[in-house]
């Protein structure tokens, strides 16, 4: 498969080389509206580089293609990719307004292309284990949950500095913990209330809020707290990290990011474990491993085998348009309806 990445940030470098080291695909085009790092990535893998994505898929024979643009500039990208007729692997979030989610949904059900946002932490073992156990009734029936996500300082400041004002933690941090909610309740979000604070980083010149504090309301009366920041130190040992605790009817669940460890307890007793190996994207042998090349494999299968990936815009657009209420509930300071 011939492979085009549309955005050469973090991320786009990572599609890029997971693109370029498997052996089914073939990175042949690399886009980013900086001419001079579309070049460097290019070169690096042998790829050609563009500035607009227009004329990329004008000019070249792409089967599919990476969208890993800022969190508020994935719609255009993927309804001229679709347009092309190239199937897509768009970055999360789906999108940072319900317009935008509800267009690339309608766009992509019209289209005879796959279309997959990259929720890479599905994929993640640890991740995978939780889901399980909660499917197989360890803690009964969830009734609460409560997720933390926080990010150091230098995220907003510096990594992406040039954008941060155009998104918020809740959609690039907090993304990946609404969608394996979702995906561990099986049930849709309802409504939500939401509070922010800000201030730290207004007076850096960054017009974003420092973090929020959101209460989703799920089918069947589920209550989940999400807690989204990206205000810690710098001197915080990790860059990103986090917090899980789902609780049930008959037990409950607790999941560390930091020390990748889980402990389960119900009325049969209770057990901790502690997860190894390849978590996200770690270098193994020189070539990128875990979660995130997984999730890639994930959409080349459905690729070839013609079917809707697990992580669609269409199964994803209840997580979207969660975060979309959780920024108009920030403004009425209202119970605000998801749907």
């Amino acid at each position: 498969m011939r492979l085009g990445v549309i955005g050469t940030g973090l991320l786009g470098t990572r599609h890029a080389r997971v693109w370029y080291e498997l052996a089914e695909t073939e990175l042949v085009a690399v886009c980013d509206i900086d001419g001079t790092r579309a070049q460097n990535i290019a070169q690096q893998y042998n790829a050609r580089a563009f500035t607009d994505y227009n004329n990329m898929f004008a000019q070249m024979q792409l089967d599919a293609v990476s969208i890993a643009t800022p969190d508020h500039l994935h719609r255009e990208p993927v309804l001229a990719a679709l347009n092309a007729n190239v199937h897509v692997l768009q970055e999360k979030p789906l999108a940072t307004n319900a317009a935008d989610a509800r267009a690339i949904v309608d766009a992509a059900e019209k289209s005879n292309r796959v279309v997959m946002v990259n929720f890479s932490q599905r994929f993640v073992t640890d991740h995978a284990w939780l889901h399980d156990a909660i499917a197989r009734g360890e803690i009964g029936a969830p009734r609460m949950l409560l997720s933390i996500k926080h990010d150091n300082i230098s995220v907003p400041t510096n990594m992406i500095r040039g954008w941060s004002q155009g998104t918020s933690p809740i959609y690039f941090m907090s993304s990946h913990d609404l969608d394996l909610v979702h995906w561990f309740l099986k049930v849709d979000p309802v409504s939500v209330m939401a509070q922010e604070t800000r201030g730290t980083l207004d007076a850096q010149n960054i017009p974003v809020h420092d973090g929020l504090n959101a209460l989703i309301t799920f089918q069947n009366n589920i209550i989940a707290n999400f807690h989204s920041s990206w205000i810690h130190p710098n001197t915080y040992p990790r860059l990103a990290d986090g917090f899980l605790q789902i609780i049930g009817d008959a037990g409950a669940l607790t999941y560390n990011n930091r020390t990748r460890a889980a402990e389960l307890f119900n009325a049969r007793g209770g057990q901790k474990v502690e997860f190894t190996g390849a978590h996200t994207a770690d270098i193994l042998d020189g070539k990128v491993t875990g979660a995130f090349v997984s999730s890639l494999q994930h959409f080349l299968e459905c690729i070839r085998a013609g079917r809707e990936p697990d992580t669609s815009p269409r199964r994803v657009l209840a997580t979207a348009l969660a975060q979309a209420a959780i920024m108009d509930a920030l403004k009425t300071k209202q119970l605000t309806s998801v749907f």
